[in-house]
C-alpha cells in the first residue's frame, strides 16, 4: 500500500486512522519488548524536554552519542 492509500484512509476515516496507528504503535512496542529491544526505542535523550531551543552541534553530539551506545560502544564523542 502507498503513502497516498494511508493519506487518503486519515482524511476518510480520521478515527479509524488513529486506531489503527495506535494499534499498529502498540504492536511495534510490544515486539521490541519481547525480543530484547527496548533499550534502543524507549529512552527520552536529557537533551530533550528542557524547554530550550536546541543547539544544532550539541543535538548532533548528543546523537551522536545515542547511536554509540547503539552500537555497545560507551565512547565520548564530546
Amino acid at each position: 500500500m502507498s503513502p497516498r492509500h494511508f493519506a487518503a484512509y486519515a482524511k476518510r476515516d480520521p478515527k479509524g486512522y488513529q486506531a489503527f496507528s495506535d494499534s499498529l504503535w502498540n504492536s511495534f512496542v510490544s515486539v521490541t519488548h519481547a525480543v530484547g529491544l527496548s533499550p534502543y526505542f524507549s529512552f527520552t535523550p536529557d537533551f530533550l524536554g528542557q524547554g530550550e531551543d536546541l543547539d544544532p552541534t550539541a543535538l548532533g553530539r548528543e546523537l551522536g552519542a545515542v547511536y554509540n551506545l547503539s552500537q555497545g560502544t560507551e565512547e565520548d564523542t564530546n
